[in-house]
């Protein structure tokens, strides 16, 4: 049995015993738990929302009002809409598991820390700045500033472009938190 098996076979035991689920990938990866969140739609599930635990991601499922069926061993092989041993979805599943993936992405996103990600920029220009002017002199130490200052603005603009994005999508699709 590899991982992703092992993965759908894990959550299919909790999805069996519990009404609420908490499903966690150690690398933050909102691809793998939006599909793990579909697969969970498929047994009368629904997803809730998404943290962040450090550099893992968290996401929370609920159980829906309508009783599904309990799910079984055997069917963490052939989950509809994926590619069987596989987290990969197929066809139609694929754009569901999309928009899930944005949400995701989105509610993650909501709770970064940019102010922690800025001091950590500034502290870094900083100590940068600081060693530069005791090896080299202050004028390399200002150029050194200065360079270090527009990558690390660069970056943030990044970031905020990123955030957009996935924001306009989820808008766009009508999975905003409500």
């Amino acid at each position: 049995m590899n991982r992703a098996e092992r993965r759908i076979l894990d959550l299919l035991g909790q999805l069996a015993e519990r009404d609420f689920v908490v499903v966690d990938d150690p690398g933050g990866s909102p691809r793998r738990l939006a599909t793990l969140a579909y697969v969970a739609e498929q047994h009368g599930f629904r997803y809730a929302e998404a943290h962040r635990v450090g550099r893992a991601l968290q996401i929370q499922l609920v159980r829906t009002e309508r009783a599904g069926t309990a799910p079984k061993a055997e069917d963490s092989r052939a989950v509809p809409g994926l590619r069987p041993g596989t987290l990969r979805p197929l066809g139609e599943a694929a754009r569901t598991v999309r928009g899930l993936r944005d949400r995701i992405e989105f509610d993650a996103m909501a709770e970064d820390p940019s102010a922690w990600s800025r001091a950590a920029i500034t502290t870094g220009c900083a100590l940068f700045v600081s060693l530069v002017c005791a090896v080299y002199g202050w004028r390399a130490a200002l150029i050194g500033f200065a360079v270090a200052e527009a990558l690390s603005m660069g970056f943030l603009a990044l970031e905020v472009v990123h955030r957009r994005r996935v924001a306009r999508r989820v808008g766009a699709a009508g999975l905003a938190s409500g």
